[in-house]
């Protein structure tokens, strides 16, 4: 029966949830394929201009994923989830629109409020339908997701900006990507269910068997009530805060990486085009080592001994980026700082959710976690800056 009820919620969550998270990740970070695509010079962005541009998706994802998480417990995940990446999508393509350094800052805040959501929605999600153990892997592979693209969202950027039509290369980027997203939405809104209690895909003898095993390891029920203590407790809990801190670490280094790669990769003297596929390399680096991590907590289950190997790997390597001159080392220690940032954050994400009991206080807990690496994406979008092109030495020492 366990066998049974897994794979069924297994078809009916992971692969829209996957495909969501994928062009999530596309979504926002194709600003960077955009821009060597040749967006900032065609908008006459200069300066730091294209770096605000950037950190202003995040003034708003920092402050609305625990609203947002909150929202997912009243409407559910099958209402909630396609909504949000409607939202985000239709902003996406607002952005093939956008003709001046005002614009995409305020349609970039706006994609912040809705794409907060995403991340802490599905890890509270997950927390209804699986136990603790079970809950390991499976998180792993939808962060895996977000790796994924990084792998895809070159070439396929590649790919859109010699469309040859009215528009600019850069604004296909954001329309055909867009649409993308909404297609995704409609299937998840058809397929996806809220809880098990609830999910017309479970026989009842499949249902009563999952909801037994569900008890046994204290998983979150649909039926526990909000409780706006368990808010206060979650904001006062100095532990949600340090497993918050530590994904802000890790989130900095994946964070740049998605959006800079393209850029650091040309700076070391290839071309716009060169640049956007060689940046599929790193990330396949990165999507390799978090489909590794899906199976580290079955070796040792201390997820604090993993989280400080990979960051003490990170480290080193990003020591050696920052004080190398040759491109062919420099891009061979890119990939290899993407192998070590990338298990950490769905590592602290599961740590998080493994320890954290009550249905309120677990949902506002994944928000918190997520919302520091939203402080992680504004931070990073200002450590690449552009008077330190080609070497860009502050940004991989910070």
């Amino acid at each position: 029966l366990q066998a049974a009820y897994l794979r069924k919620v297994d078809l009916h969550l992971l692969p829209p949830a996957f495909a969501m998270y994928f062009f999530s990740v596309i979504d926002r970070n194709n600003i960077g394929n955009a821009k060597a695509a040749g967006m900032d010079k065609h908008l006459g962005l200069h300066g730091q201009q294209f770096n605000w541009i950037i950190s202003s998706f995040f003034f708003t994802y920092i402050f609305c994923e625990v609203p947002s998480n909150l929202l997912l417990r009243k409407y559910g995940a099958r209402v909630w989830l396609p909504f949000i990446a409607i939202c985000w999508s239709i902003l996406v393509g607002c952005m093939a629109a956008a003709k001046t350094y005002g614009s995409l800052i305020a349609v970039r805040v706006l994609m912040g409020v809705f794409e907060a959501g995403y991340v802490p929605g599905f890890i509270y999600v997950t927390s209804f339908w699986y136990t603790r153990k079970q809950q390991a892997p499976r998180i792993a592979l939808f962060f895996s997701a977000g790796v994924f693209a990084g792998i895809w969202a070159g070439p396929l950027a590649a790919r859109l900006q010699t469309i040859k039509g009215s528009l600019m290369g850069y604004q296909y980027i954001f329309i055909i990507e867009a649409c993308i997203t909404v297609a995704i939405a409609v299937v998840m809104a058809l397929v996806m269910q809220n809880y098990p209690e609830t999910a017309t895909f479970l026989t009842e003898e499949e249902r009563a068997y999952a909801l037994r095993m569900l008890a046994n390891d204290k998983v979150s029920s649909y039926k526990a009530s909000y409780q706006p203590r368990q808010v206060m407790r979650a904001l006062s809990d100095w532990t949600v805060w340090a497993y918050a801190i530590i994904f802000w670490a890790a989130a900095t280094g994946g964070a740049t990486q998605a959006i800079f790669g393209p850029t650091l990769i040309a700076a070391m003297g290839y071309t716009s085009t060169r640049a956007q596929v060689l940046s599929a390399v790193p990330s396949a680096c990165g999507f390799v080592s978090q489909i590794i991590s899906m199976f580290l907590p079955r070796l040792h289950r201390r997820f604090s001994v993993w989280i400080m190997l990979f960051s003490a790997m990170a480290c080193a390597f990003y020591a050696v980026i920052a004080t190398v001159e040759n491109i062919h080392v420099r891009f061979a220690f890119l990939c290899l700082s993407n192998f070590a940032l990338s298990p950490n954050m769905p590592l602290v994400s599961v740590w998080m959710s493994n320890n954290v009991l009550g249905v309120t206080k677990k949902g506002v807990a994944s928000a918190c976690t997520v919302m520091l690496g939203g402080i992680a994406g504004l931070i990073g979008s200002h450590i690449y800056r552009e008077k330190d092109y080609p070497q860009y030495r502050f940004g991989h020492i910070f």
